[in-house]
């Protein structure tokens, strides 16, 4: 296991919060290996560095709360070095560039079988940043690139005296295209599957018409093939009814390969549940229950059917009294009278981290007079939850525990999903419950609500 110091741990635990690992996409049942090579230099002018040699690079990755390598090499007198990584599974990890005990740079590298990468880098870096070089990295970089553009144009928006409901649908339109033309630039990467699922995804409940012309071609052993299967059937239910989406969802399991078919499952549980057919949901959960007993499935069955009894919209919402990191009290009873998003999450989960930024731009705009953000995490490592806060503050309680997964909240409201959002009513009720990737869902129904609000003041001040 390598021992790093307390500073570069962090900085390094920041890039594993924001990276992705495809841990669950079982692309390869052989370790992934990666050749590196590349060259670092020394500007000429520069007093702190004078020599090319000794520089160590590092592609990590973490392991039950400890950082450990995947590659490693030093550069020689001619600044050249050259190493394999190996990792479990594809995905982007950090890469470190340290010398003398001293962390220098930390970027993201994008780990695929079979691939080749070149990294280079002049010292010291100053406001530029390591040379990163292959097909999966580019399209990494493109992916990472759009999301941050959308995120700006949405923030724009939402400071303007624009923000409605058509332009945040042509600004999340004009985002989808872009993300679906990184898949075409860049086929076969993990940036463009990552990219042309997002696409999809980020479509739901917005247009259901671009979902349609768009699922379908998502292949089917794309690591997030479930989330669009899910996106889908809302559409396809919307569109051409529940039967149509129970069809869909029913060639999807006949088709997807194997390890994807109990998220198909579950979400055929879901779809039968919103159509009020709660006795077949229960029956397909106990068939999840029985084909996967020993998989994480089989746990998630059984809660699901408790959800089906004391979690449904209307009912009301399991009493909760956490602590949030700051030390305030917050409780169901001292917060009713206001809408209240509470969120599950976990600090190292892809899905999650990927919605981070538009989490954080939604949770700012709600006025706290009528809304409160509160988000629980399930990881009980405390150093991975506070890196959250390194590099700011994020808006909305957050509540922190060792207990982790075992907090009574989390086994009230059923948690199993991560990300899991549910939004209560005034009345301490619960009017949805959102998981996976569906804050777009989730982001809909508030601007549904605040114009209620909105168009209900118009009339009381006439």
């Amino acid at each position: 296991m390598r021992k790093i110091d307390q500073t570069t741990r962090m900085g390094i635990m920041t890039l594993l919060v924001t990276s992705v690992f495809l841990a669950a996409c079982g692309q390869s049942e052989a370790p992934v290996r990666v050749h590196v090579e590349g060259e670092f230099n020394v500007r000429t002018d520069s007093n702190e560095i004078e020599k090319v040699e000794g520089f160590r690079i590092t592609v990590l990755t973490q392991v039950d709360g400890d950082v450990d390598t995947l590659g490693t090499a030093l550069s020689g007198p001619d600044g050249r070095f050259a190493f394999d990584v190996n990792a479990q599974e594809e995905g982007v990890y950090p890469l470190v560039v340290e010398r003398a005990g001293a962390n220098l740079a930390i970027s993201e590298f994008v780990a695929a079988d079979g691939d080749s990468v070149k990294v280079t880098g002049t010292f010291p870096l100053g406001a530029r940043s390591l040379r990163i070089v292959s097909a999966e990295n580019a399209a990494w970089t493109a992916y990472r690139n759009a999301k941050a553009q959308h995120n700006r144009s949405i923030s724009e928006l939402a400071n303007s005296d624009q923000y409605t409901r058509p332009n945040l649908v042509r600004v999340v339109s004009q985002t989808s295209v872009i993300l679906w033309s990184i898949d075409r630039t860049f086929p076969g990467t993990i940036g463009g599957d990552l990219s042309k699922a997002e696409s999809v995804i980020m479509m739901g409940d917005w247009d259901d018409q671009a979902v349609l012309e768009k699922y379908a071609e998502v292949d089917l052993s794309n690591a997030s093939i479930v989330d669009v299967a899910r996106v889908a059937r809302r559409s396809v239910a919307r569109t051409f009814g529940q039967q149509a989406a129970l069809d869909m969802l029913n060639a999807y399991l006949e088709s997807v390969p194997e390890e994807r078919k109990p998220g198909i499952m579950a979400e055929q549980i879901v779809a039968h549940a919103d159509s009020g057919q709660v006795t077949k949901a229960v029956e397909i959960a106990m068939s999840l229950r029985r084909t996967y007993p020993e998989s994480p499935w089989a746990d998630w069955a059984t809660r699901a059917t408790y959800d089906l009894e004391n979690l449904q919209p209307g009912m009301e919402a399991p009493a909760f009294d956490v602590q949030s990191r700051t030390g305030e009290n917050l409780t169901s009873s001292n917060l009713l009278g206001k809408f209240i998003i509470l969120e599950f999450f976990d600090p190292m989960e892809a899905s999650w981290m990927r919605e981070f930024e538009s989490r954080d731009r939604i949770a700012g705009l709600l006025n706290p007079n009528l809304f409160q953000t509160i988000s629980v995490s399930v990881q009980p490592d405390m150093d991975l939850n506070v890196v959250l806060f390194e590099e700011g503050t994020h808006p909305g309680h957050f509540v922190f525990s060792e207990e982790g997964g075992d907090q009574q909240i989390v086994k009230d409201y059923n948690v199993n999903v991560i990300p899991t959002r549910f939004l209560l009513d005034p009345n301490g009720e619960i009017v949805s419950k959102y998981t996976g990737q569906a804050l777009t869902t989730l982001e809909r129904d508030l601007i549904d609500i605040i114009q209620s609000i909105n168009d209900y003041a118009d009339q009381i001040s006439r």
